[in-house]
């Protein structure tokens, strides 16, 4: 008997000994892992993409050009950036070296057809990582005529000589030739100009023009593949990791990009159909825009089986929508093409018409072992809840059992007001043995973007509810949330901000939000936890959970200026929060207004210098400025060899120039006041020292009334303009410059310089 319990004894010391050898081996390697996992999530996010010009909705004569610019930038350098226009590529931007850069400026010029157009730029990096911007509506205003012709200009010839050679207004040749600039065409010019009549013909009336982009969905049937539709997935959470520290070779690359999406509407029904070139997928996602709306997930999908693939559900909306996928691995995505459907205005949609709002936890000072509260939304009649007068929530330790809500649920579903705000309103009261005191009134208002099923809190003067808001519909993603407040779990503390340091790839995606880095403490003992929620100013800062094993997280400032920041941190176990840790707090700098001029591209389309004629060789030098600040770029050891084509204004300054093509203007610090700037370039070529001999003078005034007034007209990312096509002695050319106005950001940065 001795024996055998000796046996015994042996046997578990041998477990327990292989147990604690295991976990010696894998967890470093389950660190390593997750480590190189969050490097490669970095080191693989696709290029940000965003048309700065032309506005979606934007119209242009029929056969004009109209101007599209975008900026693609990432941590990975820029190769080709591509203009789509109806699901097709157009037209294509190369950087001419094999390095790539960040940021990549893109100009097109597209030609208008009759009727809507659906446009966007799409990115493609060094990695091959492809990223794509929003679409973009135009629409091609009926022309005078059908029928165009290119004719070159003659010796001594005008355009007013041109329009009437070809019964044309002249008003029309300098609207379908743009890049004139009003100025007189030199010898050689091809310009575009209407066909004249046949004898005895009228010129036909301009047709009204197809109320969708050629290529949209509904114009033809989309042929499904005899293979059966995706089905919807719940998505993967972000944090998800093997229960293995195993190296899959599979999920060491993105995903490869859906090709070739096509779509329809019929019945009210939505069809998806594209093809399937990945193999390490762990889903798709379909993601919907309508013009001028930001993105929304709708549906994720399960991996596809290679070629084919397709997927239908019921229109979440009506009107014009576009669509596409994206293929989603453990370590980045790629999406499709874009396309574009119409939904009947009399189909019933999808699209959320309510909101959930839901109980997530309720805390309550004083001696009370019962409550109830009334709440009404926006301004209804309050309703009590529990709804059944005999029933209470039953309260411990000062935390409310929101379980009993309700009848056991916590969700209360509301119309989604017509303002875009929810007003929730209320008061509780409260039991102590046989005694009834009224607790006090709550209130809160909350607009669109709480509704992100994150925590808020009602504050009710002796109590607080914690409560989210999230709309829903029949696609909408659940969504996260924390459920309540576990005075057990230690908190986190020491919460403090330092510098991001540039080793770490997510410090390097500042833009106008500088990243900071936020580091905390936590002595947990044997306390198990599920990872920690970052507050900031009281309201979580992300849905989603930092690791467990994680004590710090990169985080942006606001974009602002001038305001008080609080951070805090709290660890969460499942449903379970701690207490918040004590907040790291500070005052941000005060506001100073900024304008920052980009220099971006100058186009020669004629080099004549006087010794030759068309395309010479121009041995240029420049300088540029903005009020009074500038840059100069010439002396006897810096002539850039210019010809016709386009130059990135930091590729034609001499090396060792960090910033040769940005100058920051400091407007003071009054944001009521106007902004007044005035940019200009000048060129010279480098022959014969004639004073004669400059090109590319170019001089713009741009004015606003205050700040808010500047940030609307540009917007957040900045807008591109072209200052002025100009005839030089020398040269014919165009500048692109884009501008930005912003505050002070209280960034680490030199002003002048720029924050990528």
């Amino acid at each position: 008997m001795k024996k055998r319990r000796g046996c015994i004894k042996v046997a578990a010391v041998a477990v327990l000994s292989l147990v604690a050898l295991a976990l010696v081996v894998l967890c470093p390697l389950a660190f390593l892992y997750t480590r190189q996992l969050d490097q490669a999530r970095a080191e693989f996010a696709p290029p940000t993409v965003f048309v700065t010009e032309p506005v979606s909705g934007a119209s242009a004569p029929t056969g004009s050009y109209l101007v599209v610019s975008a900026t693609a930038m990432g941590i990975s350098p820029i190769m080709r950036v591509e203009l789509w226009v109806n699901g097709e590529v157009v037209e294509t931007e190369e950087y001419d070296r094999p390095e790539g850069t960040s940021p990549f400026y893109a100009h097109f010029d597209l030609l208008a057809s009759e009727g809507p157009q659906l446009l966007f730029v799409r990115a493609v990096n060094t990695g091959g990582i492809i990223g794509q911007s929003l679409p973009v509506a135009v629409v091609g205003e009926p022309g005078p005529s059908e029928v165009f012709l290119a004719v070159s200009v003659e010796e001594g010839e005008t355009l007013a000589d041109i329009a009437a050679a070809y019964e044309a207004d002249p008003e029309v040749l300098e609207d379908l030739n743009p890049d004139l600039g009003g100025q007189e065409p030199p010898e050689g010019t091809v310009v575009v100009v209407p066909a004249p009549p046949e004898d005895g013909e009228e010129p036909s009336p301009p047709s009204a023009g197809p109320s969708l982009p050629p290529t949209a969905a509904g114009s033809s049937p989309v042929p499904l593949p005899d293979i059966p539709a995706l089905k919807p997935i719940q998505p993967l959470p972000i944090a998800i990791l093997p229960a293995i520290p195993v190296v899959v070779p599979s999920l060491s690359f993105p995903p490869t990009a859906p090709s070739d999406l096509q779509g329809q509407v019929e019945n009210c029904i939505v069809r998806l159909r594209w093809h399937d070139n990945a193999h390490n997928e762990l889903r798709y996602e379909v993601w919907m825009a309508a013009l001028a709306t930001p993105p929304r997930l709708i549906a994720s999908l399960e991996p596809a089986a290679g070629g084919p693939a397709w997927v239908e559900f019921p229109a979440p909306r009506t009107g014009g929508v576009s669509f596409w996928v994206e293929a989603v691995g453990l370590v980045g995505r790629q999406p499709s093409n874009i396309v574009w459907v119409e939904v009947d205005p009399q189909c019933p949609t999808t699209s959320p018409t309510h909101l959930y709002v839901e109980a997530l936890d309720m805390s309550v000072r004083g001696n009370y072992d019962r409550v109830y509260c009334y709440v009404s939304f926006e301004d209804t009649p309050e309703k009590r809840l529990p709804q059944d007068d005999s029933a209470f929530i039953e309260v411990r330790g000062g935390q409310a059992d929101i379980a009993a809500w309700a009848a056991g649920s916590r969700k209360l579903t509301v119309p989604i007001p017509g303002d875009g705000s929810l007003d929730i309103a209320g008061q509780c009261w409260g039991w102590s043995g046989e005694a009834l005191d009224r607790l006090g009134l709550f209130s809160g208002k909350f607009d669109a973007s709480a509704w992100d099923g994150v925590r808020h809190p009602l504050e009710g003067g002796s109590y607080q509810i914690g409560v989210a808001v999230a709309p829903f519909g029949a696609m909408q993603p659940p969504l996260e949330t924390y459920c309540y407040n576990d005075p057990s779990l230690p908190v986190p503390y020491d919460v403090r901000e330092e510098a991001c340091p540039s080793s770490k790839p997510e410090c390097n995606y500042g833009w106008k939000s500088p990243a900071r880095l936020l580091r905390w403490k936590w002595d947990g003992g044997q306390k198990k936890i599920t990872g920690f929620v970052i507050f900031q100013d009281g309201v979580a800062y992300s849905a989603y959970h930092v690791r467990a094993d994680e004590r710090e997280y990169v985080v942006s400032l606001p974009g602002e200026c001038g305001r008080h920041i609080k951070w805090q941190v709290a660890a969460v176990a499942g449903e379970a929060q701690s207490n918040l840790s004590a907040p790291f707090e500070y005052d941000m700098a005060e506001c100073g207004i900024y304008v920052r001029v980009w220099f971006d591209t100058i186009r020669l389309r004629d080099t004549s210098d006087g010794l030759c004629r068309g395309c010479c060789t121009l041995q240029a030098y420049y300088n540029i400025s903005a009020n009074t600040v500038g840059k100069k770029f010439w002396g006897p050891n810096f002539f850039m060899p210019m010809e016709c084509g386009s130059y990135y204004f930091r590729d034609i300054a001499p090396p060792g120039e960090p910033h040769p093509d940005v100058l920051t203007v400091a407007m003071g610090s009054d944001q009521s006041k106007p902004i007044d700037l005035w940019v200009r370039t000048r060129f010279w070529d480098h022959d014969t020292w004639d004073p004669n001999d400059d090109f590319g003078r170019h001089t713009e005034h741009y004015w606003f009334p205050n700040l808010q007034s500047a940030q609307d007209s540009l917007g957040w990312a900045g807008k591109t303009f072209n200052i002025g096509t100009h005839h030089d002695d020398d040269a014919d050319t165009t500048v692109w410059i884009r501008l930005e106005v912003f505050p002070n950001v209280n960034d680490d940065t030199p002003p002048g310089w720029p924050f990528y």
